[in-house]
């Protein structure tokens, strides 16, 4: 046993919200230590993309021309497969359309990224202990104390402040009754590296497929250089339980349809073992602050809930934890109320669109609307395929940079209503020989009330929570939506925390 050692702030994990939240207090000048189980580089369950906005802070952090040197292949342009039909092949379409972000993206490998990463928050002062297996975490209002082990030895540690970085099985959260388990927001994935043949006029480009074998869930394949390809699947937990299905199997399934179906991949030959893991998304994010410390990344739940995507949100809620750790350092307030300014600000930067995103991927946990909302995904991407500017404004569900869920939706059903007006004409237009087109139709509206029906009547105690909890979910949605002033507030502040240029201590 050896004696403790002292830091201002612990931070336990080295992912890259970590990471992060390392390299922003350190060039603040505040004394961080951080304590990773594991020894970098290592691997980790992921879709490995880093969008625009993720690409920001790694340049700021100085380690993107690194990564690039290594990842020659921006990525900008993405095609979506609905049961194995392509639906729509293009340019991504909200990218480039701010000037403050890069017009694309990288699949960079976790080992390569995290690495990196850990590596950037060093050079900023960060003190990094790898190997370092945090088995306890004693936070009060007076200073936190944590257990260790390295090795053999037991090691403890002590400071002022504490960050929970530690992902979905946080000991931090656990340690604070914080660790949620909503089987409703957890996604189960399952992914694999792969060799492919390019053979389409765009070959770097993403690929993402929906189909009812996945609902509520999607597979992907995401181009990382030199052909190799980061493949795998995503599917909500209660879903797959209640339908008795196995991820491992869906899986093996998944490839087979990439070889059969997909024009790069009649070889495909799977370079990695398949491995798997979880994440918890946002809806299920509580307070994420305690007597002592703060939770981010993948320990807060900082998931969205319709793509997955972990990495940049866990950055952005590291950059805003570190402006109210600095704060309350500054002002030696280091109780919950102290910290209340992190849970104000990452409400007010995440709440509308998560939960825009949460209310849908709720809607998605019906098995009997897998249906009919694969229709619509489908005739929406044929729609996008023609459109440009409706691709653009309607593009919010799957990750846009700056997101504005009011104006999407209104996008969405204003087309909707305009496509089942225009139906006679164009059925009019069909029997005349004309060149078909998508098109919404009468049809479509009772396909989706047989489908609530047969929900109803196939399980009614479950079909009346879940109508509550979309209901539940759509007033949190309406009074974060009000909050204009203070998402505007936070979303300027995560923009100056991000700037490239450091920080004077």
């Amino acid at each position: 046993m050896t004696a403790a050692r002292d830091a201002d702030v612990i931070v336990v994990g080295g992912g890259p919200a970590g990471s992060v939240a390392a390299w922003a207090l350190s060039r603040k000048g505040i004394r961080t230590l951080v304590l990773e189980r594991a020894r970098f580089p290592r691997e980790k369950v992921c879709g490995d993309y880093v969008d625009p906005r993720g690409l920001r802070i790694l340049e700021a952090m100085g380690c993107l021309p690194g990564l690039e040197r290594r990842q020659a292949t921006p990525i900008s342009r993405t095609a979506t497969w609905v049961e194995w039909a392509r639906s729509y092949d293009g340019p991504i379409p909200f990218y480039g359309n701010k000037a403050r972000f890069l017009d694309h993206g990288y699949t960079i490998p976790r080992d390569e990224l995290d690495n990196a990463m850990l590596e950037a928050a060093a050079a900023s002062g960060a003190d990094v202990h790898e190997q370092t297996d945090v088995v306890e975490a004693q936070c009060t209002a007076k200073g936190v104390h944590v257990t260790a082990r390295t090795g053999r030895r037991t090691v403890h540690y002590r400071s002022q402040l504490i960050v929970g970085a530690d992902g979905v099985n946080s000991i931090v959260a656990r340690g604070q009754g914080l660790l949620v388990n909503d089987p409703r927001r957890i996604a189960v994935a399952r992914r694999a590296y792969a060799l492919v043949e390019p053979q389409d006029e765009y070959p770097d480009k993403t690929d993402v497929f929906f189909s009812e074998a996945l609902s509520p869930g999607y597979g992907w394949m995401f181009p990382i250089a030199d052909g190799r390809v980061n493949l795998g699947i995503g599917v909500l937990s209660e879903a797959q339980k209640r339908a008795g299905a196995r991820v491992p199997a869906a899986f093996d399934i998944f490839v087979d349809g990439l070889r059969r179906h997909h024009p790069s991949c009649n070889h495909l030959e799977l370079a990695s073992r398949p491995i798997g893991g979880i994440v918890k998304t946002y809806g299920s994010a509580g307070c994420n602050r305690f007597d002592g410390g703060v939770l981010v990344g993948d320990a807060g739940c900082f998931v969205d809930p319709m793509t997955g995507e972990g990495i940049t949100p866990g950055m952005e809620s590291a950059l805003l934890a570190s402006h109210a750790l600095a704060t309350a350092l500054e002002r030696g307030q280091y109780d919950a109320r102290g910290l209340r300014s992190y849970e104000e600000r990452f409400r007010a930067y995440f709440d509308s669109w998560m939960l825009f995103l949460d209310f849908f991927a709720q809607l998605l946990r019906n098995p009997h609307l897998a249906r009919p909302l694969l229709r619509t995904l489908d005739l929406g991407c044929q729609l996008a395929q023609q459109d440009s500017d409706f691709a653009r404004s309607s593009s919010g569900y799957f990750g846009d940079l700056e997101p504005r869920p009011i104006a999407t939706m209104g996008t969405i059903w204003w087309r909707a209503v305009e496509e089942l007006l225009l139906w006679w004409p164009r059925l009019a237009a069909v029997a005349a020989g004309r060149n078909r087109v998508a098109s919404a139709s009468p049809r479509d509206l009772v396909d989706w009330n047989r489908a609530l029906t047969r929900s109803l009547f196939a399980d009614p105690r479950w079909h009346t929570a879940w109508s509550l909890e979309l209901h539940r979910q759509w007033a949190r949605f309406i009074l974060a939506e009000r909050r204009s002033r203070e998402r505007r507030a936070a979303r300027e502040l995560v923009s100056r925390l991000s700037d490239p240029q450091p920080e004077t201590a």
